[in-house]
């Protein structure tokens, strides 16, 4: 829920720029510049809000429907949150600096690129674990 907010308050601020430029933040510094801040907040609504919405109820309907806890101990599924909770931070703080692929939709730069395959696998691996060992 935090996350969708605030997404969503960055989509509010740049729809504001668009309807009022003189609302154009971009004088206190670059990072809020409406062409930083689209990125951040398409990111934040659809990768932070929505994937966290994702995890969480995926593991939650995984367990009651199989009937046993999460695969991987507290240590997996732990890391799938701390994770990916980690990447939406790195993207809260790159994408207002500028640094960017320059792709729509997969503007992170590698290295976060990196760390979102190793919490999706993590996040496979629990998923089908627990269906694999469901009773």
């Amino acid at each position: 829920v935090v996350w969708g907010i605030v997404g969503m308050l960055v989509g509010v601020i740049i729809a504001a720029q668009l309807f009022a430029p003189a609302l154009d933040l971009s004088n206190i510094g670059p990072w809020f510049h409406f062409g930083r801040l689209r990125p951040l907040h398409t990111n934040a609504v659809i990768f932070a809000f929505g994937g966290c919405g994702l995890f969480a109820t995926s593991y939650y309907v995984v367990q009651r429907t199989c009937n046993v806890r999460l695969f991987g101990g507290k240590f997996l599924p732990a890391f799938t949150f701390w994770g990916w909770q980690l990447v939406i931070v790195l993207a809260a703080i790159t994408l207002p600096l500028g640094y960017t692929q320059g792709k729509e939709y997969a503007e992170l730069e590698w290295p976060i690129d990196i760390l979102i395959a190793l919490v999706w696998v993590a996040y496979a691996v629990v998923f089908f674990g627990t269906i694999a060992t469901r009773k």
